[in-house]
């Protein structure tokens, strides 16, 4: 693969690749955000390379996480449930 990736659309899904056990996605909200329907990250089961004009390189590494019953990108994510939340890959406890 190139080093540098043309970008045709933000967010297209170049590759994937699946998991390794122990990870798990965090959210978090800024102070006085409702976040009442935004349902909690759940585990890490894959990585995505996401085009992305806006980086060195035309793309990014983005995490593909459980919530909701169902695997989501953060784009994903904060499309559905808010643009001002915040995840992040940590360590399942």
């Amino acid at each position: 693969m190139p080093i540098l990736v043309k970008v045709d659309s933000v967010g297209g899904v170049l590759a994937a690749l699946p998991a390794f056990d122990g990870l798990r996605v965090q959210v978090s909200a800024p102070p006085d955000t409702d976040t009442s329907g935004v349902p909690p990250g759940g585990m890490v089961v894959g990585w995505v390379l996401v085009t992305d004009g806006d980086v060195a390189g035309g793309a990014r590494v983005d995490p593909v996480f459980l919530a909701d019953g169902r695997a989501w990108t953060p784009d994903q994510y904060r499309a559905a449930f808010g643009q001002t939340l915040n995840v992040r890959v940590g360590r399942a406890q």
